[in-house]
C-alpha cells in the first residue's frame, strides 16, 4: 500500500489480521432476511462482539445498527466489539454514527475531534454534508472545495460542490408563483392500501401544489380506500381534488396511462406522479418545476428517494446504462443487454447525491413526466403489467425521442416500501420480475441499447467536464 501515508498504513497493517473471513460469512444476510427484530438484536449484541470474527461481522451490520437511531446503542454495540482494539476507528465509526444518529451540533463536534492524518478528507466531508443539512450550502462549499482538488476523479463530490457554488440553487422556500397554472397535475393511483393513500394525502396536502389539481385513480380496491378518498377531498381547496374509480385493478402502467388521458391532464405541461406510498418534502413541486423549466427538453425530471422504514438510507438516484458485455444475465440461454448501474440503493446517505444532472432513467416514485415527451414517444407500455420495468422503458424510449431524462437530488422524497424488485421474495415474485426483464430486452433494437448507453456516457461526460470547468473558473 505505497500510495497510502504512514498512519494509514500503519492501521490498516494492524487491521487486516483481525478481519478473518467466518465459517458462515453470510449470516447477518440470513438474519435480516428473516426480519426477526430480536434475533437482529442478538446478532448485534454478540455476534460482534466475537474476538476473532467481531470486526467482519460489524462490518457487515453497521448500517442496520445506525438504523436503529439510537446512539447510546451505537457506542455500547462498538464498545463491545474488537474496535474497542482500534482507538481510531472506534472513533471514526462513532462520528460516523453521529451524523445520522445525534443532532448536527454534537455530531459535528465528534467528527472535529477525529484524528486528520487518519480521517482528515472523511470528517470534512460529513461536516460538509452536516452544514447542507443545517441550510448553510456556503460554509458547506468551502469544506468541498479542497476535498475536491484533492480528489478530482470524485465525480459526486465535484457535482455536488458544483450544485452549491455556481447553482442552480433551488429555493427552500418557494413562492407561490413557483407553481404556475397548467404546469402540472398531481397523479396518483392506488389499489388497496387505504392507511398508505390516506398517510400520502395528509402528507401531499401539506405540500406547496399552487393551483395544480391532484387527481387519484382507484385501480379497482376492495378495501376501504373509496372512503378515505371521499374524506380525503376535504384537505383540498374546493375543486382541487378528485377520483376516477375503475371496477378492477388494470395495473400500473394502464393507470398510469388512464390518469394521462384525462383532459386536464393533457392541458397540464407535466403529469406529476406520486406513489402511494411517497411524501414529498413541501417544496418538492417547485423544486422539479425548476429543474424542468431548465430543461425545457427533459422527458422526465425525478428526485432522490430514502426509505421511511431506515430513513438513513437512499433507495434510488439517477439511473444509467452498463456496457452490455458488463453484465451477466439471468438466464444462459436468453443473453441479456439492459444492465442499469444504480451505485446507491441501500446504501447509507451522507449526501453526495445532492446534484441536478441528465439521467438516462429517474425513480417512478416520484417524478414529473413532460406531455410533449408521451405525444412524442408514447405512454407507458401496458405489456408491463401490473409493473415493473415500465418507469425504465418509457424513460429510454423517450430518451430516444429527444427527450431525457433529468434527476435533480436536491429533492429528496421518502418512501415506505421499496420497488417491487426489491421485495420479491417468492418464487412467483421472482419470476414476474424475470419474465419483465426479458420483455425489457425485447422491446429495444440492440442498436437502440447500444445508442442509449453511447449516448449516457457521453452526455455525463460533458456535463462532468463543463461543471468541473466552472469551479476552476470560479476559483480564479
Amino acid at each position: 500500500m505505497p500510495i497510502l501515508p504512514a498512519p494509514i498504513r500503519t492501521l490498516a497493517s494492524a487491521l487486516t489480521p483481525r478481519l478473518a473471513i467466518p465459517a458462515d460469512p453470510d449470516l447477518w444476510e440470513a438474519v435480516a432476511a428473516c426480519g426477526d427484530a430480536d434475533m437482529a438484536r442478538v446478532y448485534l449484541d454478540t455476534a460482534t462482539a466475537d474476538p476473532a470474527h467481531g470486526l467482519f461481522r460489524l462490518r457487515k451490520a453497521f448500517g442496520a445498527l445506525i438504523d436503529t437511531g439510537d446512539m447510546g446503542r451505537v457506542v455500547r454495540v462498538l464498545a463491545g466489539s474488537p474496535v474497542r482494539d482500534f482507538p481510531p476507528l472506534l472513533e471514526r465509526l462513532c462520528a460516523e454514527a453521529a451524523f445520522f444518529c445525534e443532532p448536527a451540533d454534537k455530531a459535528m463536534r465528534r467528527l472535529e475531534r477525529l484524528d486528520r492524518t487518519l480521517w482528515g478528507h472523511v470528517a470534512d466531508a460529513l461536516r460538509a454534508g452536516l452544514l447542507v443539512r443545517e441550510g448553510d450550502g456556503d460554509a458547506a462549499a468551502g469544506l468541498y472545495a479542497p476535498l475536491v482538488r484533492a480528489m478530482p476523479w470524485h465525480v459526486n463530490l465535484t457535482l455536488t460542490l458544483h450544485d452549491l457554488a455556481c447553482g442552480p440553487r433551488p429555493g427552500a422556500t418557494p413562492t407561490p408563483g413557483d407553481v404556475q397554472p397548467g404546469e402540472a397535475a398531481v397523479l396518483l393511483y392506488t389499489w388497496n392500501k387505504a392507511a398508505f393513500i390516506r398517510d400520502t394525502l395528509d402528507n401531499l396536502s401539506r405540500t406547496r401544489l399552487g393551483p395544480s389539481p391532484v387527481i387519484v385513480l382507484d385501480n379497482g380496491s376492495s378495501d376501504d380506500t373509496p372512503e378515505v378518498l371521499r374524506q380525503a377531498a376535504a384537505l383540498f381547496p374546493p375543486g382541487r381534488f378528485s377520483v376516477v374509480t375503475l371496477p378492477v385493478n388494470v395495473g400500473a402502467p394502464a393507470a398510469r396511462n388512464w390518469l394521462l388521458s384525462l383532459p386536464e391532464v393533457r392541458r397540464a405541461a407535466y403529469a406529476a406522479f406520486v406513489d402511494d406510498d411517497a411524501r414529498p418534502p413541501g417544496n418538492w413541486l417547485a423544486m422539479l418545476l425548476d429543474a424542468a423549466r431548465a430543461n425545457p427538453g427533459a422527458g422526465a425530471v425525478g428526485c432522490a428517494v430514502a426509505d421511511i422504514p431506515a430513513p438513513h438510507r437512499l433507495q434510488s438516484a439517477d439511473y444509467h446504462l452498463l456496457p452490455p458485455e458488463t453484465g451477466q444475465s439471468l438466464l444462459a440461454e436468453v443473453p441479456e443487454r439492459i444492465f442499469v448501474m444504480d451505485t446507491c440503493a441501500g446504501k447509507l446517505d451522507f449526501g453526495m447525491y445532492r446534484y441536478r444532472r441528465p439521467a438516462l432513467s429517474v425513480s417512478g416514485c416520484c417524478h414529473l413526466i413532460s406531455s410533449a415527451a408521451v405525444r412524442a414517444a408514447g405512454p407507458f407500455d401496458i405489456r408491463f403489467t401490473p409493473t415493473q420495468f415500465d418507469d425504465l422503458e418509457r424513460d429510454m424510449r423517450s430518451w430516444l425521442a429527444g427527450y431525457p431524462a433529468v434527476y435533480e437530488g436536491r429533492c429528496v422524497v421518502h418512501h415506505v416500501q421499496t420497488s417491487s424488485l426489491a421485495r420479491a421474495k417468492t418464487r412467483a415474485q421472482s419470476a414476474h420480475v424475470a419474465g419483465n426483464k426479458l420483455k425489457l430486452e425485447g422491446a429495444l433494437a440492440h442498436a437502440d441499447i447500444g445508442r442509449l448507453c453511447s449516448e449516457d456516457y457521453a452526455v455525463l461526460w460533458e456535463d462532468l467536464r463543463a461543471k468541473a470547468a466552472a469551479l476552476e473558473e470560479a476559483r480564479g
